[in-house]
């Protein structure tokens, strides 16, 4: 089994159809979870970023994600993964970023640093990243060796 951990980004366009991510990520749900044999693993500042006002007002959405979310936790294959170890200094770290010269500077959201973080970690098995903002990833995603889908 392949521990994929996904972006905000992925949720949003696999449950909101107005997204113009919404056929790539139906397409990348379909082949990964829930018959391919993978574990999905969701950090918590991914769930306040993707089950936001906004999605909680797309009933149709929240109807699917939790259909899938009970499916995948009846498979053992969702994994809600705690940021607690990952978040001291982050906020001080946005903040920091504003001093570097601008060829240096990454506009990187508290939430992007964490899970950076996270992918920078050895000790957490993470096979591969999905996210539709690979940007953000690929750096830290080639450091570790972990697969960057998008």
């Amino acid at each position: 089994m392949n521990d994929i951990c996904a972006d905000a980004s992925f949720l949003i366009g696999l449950y909101d159809e107005r997204d113009h991510f919404h056929d790539r990520a139906r397409d990348h749900f379909l082949r990964y979870f829930p018959k391919g044999n993978n574990r999905l693993i969701i950090p918590w500042p991914i769930v306040y970023e993707a089950v936001s006002t906004r999605m909680v007002k797309n009933k149709t959405g929240m109807l699917l994600l939790e259909r899938d979310w009970a499916l995948l936790s009846k498979q053992n294959q969702l994994y809600l993964l705690s940021d607690l170890s990952f978040r001291d200094g982050i906020v001080d770290e946005c903040f920091d970023e504003l001093r570097k010269p601008p060829v240096h500077y990454r506009r990187l959201s508290a939430v992007d640093r964490v899970i950076r973080r996270i992918l920078s970690d050895s000790n957490i098995q993470i096979t591969a990243f999905l996210t539709f903002n690979p940007r953000d990833f690929v750096d830290v995603c080639k450091a570790f060796r972990r697969e960057l889908l998008s």
